[in-house]
């Protein structure tokens, strides 16, 4: 299959914090010194985005649920355009935010898009995404300026960072799906074949399998008994990838990736 991850979309469903405890297995300590006040809220162009900003190594990012259909914003059509509004993702989204506040007295950065996906589809590129309208360009730059903004700080303070990004998914199988910018056929590969610098350079955690503390190899990081997947498994929240769930089937639907994971996970560089 061909790779291009400009019309992929991610699917990631996240059910609870305790990713908090496989992160810190291998993130440095955040520090506390930067540009916006942590747990203060910021507003992009019209509210049409806002920022929480942080002072953890995580970022949160909700780009497919909101809710605004502004009328002097044109609805977005053309042939390859996705326009459902993913759930109770903003909602999901700021609950995960409360319960890592809740267990740690820090935040994580939030990025939120208000504007509904029939005005803005914030995990696309531009084109795509706008069709062309400066209002809507201006809510996806700002948008992607808040997370890059997060980036810089986080860079600047920890070194290295997570970036989430939440999505909701309609598929029969109820389990959460970990997108690492992997297709499914890919992640049904061998433990020896993902761990080569071919598929390590494809996965949107490529800097994490080249360096974290457990020296834990790319298939570990994905599937392993240390892996995200199996942490939410061990709290009763099946998950693929993961020991119990290593690959999707093929006849299973998987959403492995899309725009901002590409944009803002390591695939292409960076911590």
């Amino acid at each position: 299959m061909k790779r291009s991850f400009y019309y992929y979309q991610v699917r990631l469903v996240i059910a609870y914090s305790y990713f908090l405890l496989h992160i810190l297995l291998v993130f440095p300590s955040a520090g506390t010194c930067q540009e916006y006040i942590a747990g203060k809220t910021y507003f992009g162009h019209r509210d049409f985005t806002s920022y929480q900003a942080g002072n953890l190594p995580f970022i949160l990012a909700a780009a497919h649920g909101g809710d605004l259909r502004p009328n002097d914003l044109p609805a977005r059509n053309c042939n390859e355009c996705s326009y459902t509004r993913d759930a109770y993702t903003i909602e999901l989204t700021m609950e995960i935010a409360t319960a890592i506040y809740n267990k740690t007295g820090c935040y994580p950065h939030v990025v939120i898009n208000h504007l509904h996906r029939i005005k803005l589809d914030a995990n696309r590129d531009i084109q795509e995404a706008a069709l062309g309208n400066p209002e809507a360009e201006r809510a996806w730059s700002d948008f992607h300026k808040f997370i890059d903004a997060s980036k810089s700080q986080i860079n600047e303070n920890s070194g290295k960072g997570l970036f989430l990004d939440i999505h909701g998914h309609g598929h029969s199988i109820q389990r959460i799906e970990l997108g690492y910018l992997l297709y499914d056929d890919e992640l049904r590969l061998s433990d020896q074949v993902l761990n080569t610098a071919e598929f390590v350079g494809y996965s949107s955690i490529r800097n994490l399998a080249i360096d974290n503390k457990q020296q834990l190899k790319h298939s570990e990081l994905l599937r392993g008994n240390s892996s995200l997947g199996q942490y939410f498994s061990f709290k009763g929240f099946p998950s693929v990838p993961s020991v119990d769930i290593p690959f999707p089937l093929a006849s299973h639907p998987y959403f492995s990736g899309g725009y901002n994971t590409a944009r803002h996970g390591s695939w292409k560089g960076g911590t």
